[in-house]
């Protein structure tokens, strides 16, 4: 009987420690600010943890606006009901910060330089058979440098690439705060794909060349309000557009096919800096191929990308686009003496 109950005993004691732990995860979440908010895009479970076999804590309905904690590449740590959960990212929108100047998006790129191609290279990510060849006079946005080698994300692949830094001109970014007139704050850069054995692909090469060149130099004043529509809309064949897949190479023709690209290109930046998104649009919950899920912004008729500038002086966008690799950069504009 006494070894009974000791071993009573010993469970009431293993049962009030993981009550108190969970106290404790409990007090500690209460702490915890929701820096970001976002909005549920699709009717979804929420989960106790970032795992669909984890404990399910109920239903949320799309449209609903949650705090959000923090957001990854497939999981993101919303409020539900004054508790913490995870949805899938994939399914929420439109997350931004509740102070503009409170850090970077969540989940999004940390880039710290940016690198100007001296020579004709190539990278070959895990499991590709070919190399991906990148053109002297690219620019190539770089999430770290280490041992002699620039690294960064390419697509979807879950681990970065890289090349030798020798190959590079790099410039560093400078923060929002410290950049001085035309001081560079950030640069991002996606992958398209050049083969001409894709139906209408030179229609796409072309689109992303003339919305490039006509982004590029776009002033935003102190408080201005930027539309992306407004610079290379409407996306009409009298506008200059030609007719190309919509939606990266995989869907319907139509004109201005490869601009949404362009646009979530420069959406990137955004997510970086400083700024309002007053209006941003997916293709869909499932995504880009160039862009991880989340990440990408489209445009149209009825779709727009727009931001507000919060920051005390005038920003400057340019974009260099060559044989497959697209680059946004967004400075701080030179004054006016």
């Amino acid at each position: 009987m006494r070894r009974g109950m000791h071993a009573a005993a010993a469970l009431l004691m293993m049962i009030l420690v993981l009550v108190v732990a969970a106290a404790a995860g409990l007090a500690e979440e209460e702490k915890e600010e929701a820096l970001f908010y976002g909005t549920i895009g699709k009717k979804m479970t929420v989960y106790r943890w970032g795992d669909e076999k984890s404990a399910v804590l109920g239903t949320i309905e799309a449209g609903r606006v949650v705090d959000v904690y923090a957001k990854g590449r497939t999981w993101t740590r919303i409020d539900f009901d004054g508790r913490q959960g995870y949805v899938l990212t994939k399914f929420i929108e439109l997350v931004q910060r509740k102070d503009p100047f409170a850090g970077p998006m969540p989940g999004t790129s940390e880039h710290v330089a940016v690198g100007y191609v001296l020579r004709d290279i190539s990278f070959k990510p895990e499991g590709y058979k070919y190399p991906i060849e990148v053109s002297e006079g690219s620019w190539l946005s770089i999430e770290k440098i280490k041992n002699g080698r620039a690294y960064f994300p390419y697509r979807r692949e879950p681990d970065n690439v890289s090349v030798r830094t020798e190959n590079l001109r790099i410039y560093d970014f400078v923060p929002w705060d410290e950049a001085q007139p035309g001081d560079l704050l950030y640069a991002f850069t996606t992958f398209y794909t050049t083969s001409m054995n894709k139906d209408g692909n030179a229609g796409r090469l072309y689109n992303i060349a003339l919305a490039s060149q006509r982004l590029t130099g776009i002033r935003v004043e102190p408080g201005e309000t930027f539309s992306f529509n407004a610079v290379c809309g409407p996306y009409t064949r009298e506008n200059g557009y030609r007719s190309a897949p919509i939606l990266s190479g995989e869907s319907e023709m139509g004109y201005g096919g490869g601009v949404c690209q362009v646009c979530s290109t420069f959406y990137n930046i955004v997510l970086r800096v400083p700024m309002v998104i007053e209006e941003m649009n997916w293709h869909s919950q499932g995504g880009v191929s160039y862009l991880p899920s989340g990440f990408d912004a489209t445009v149209g008729t009825n779709s727009d990308l727009i931001v507000r500038n919060v920051l005390p002086y005038t920003l400057r966008i340019e974009f260099e686009s060559l044989d497959g690799v697209m680059t946004a950069f967004l400075f701080r504009d030179y004054e006016d003496e």
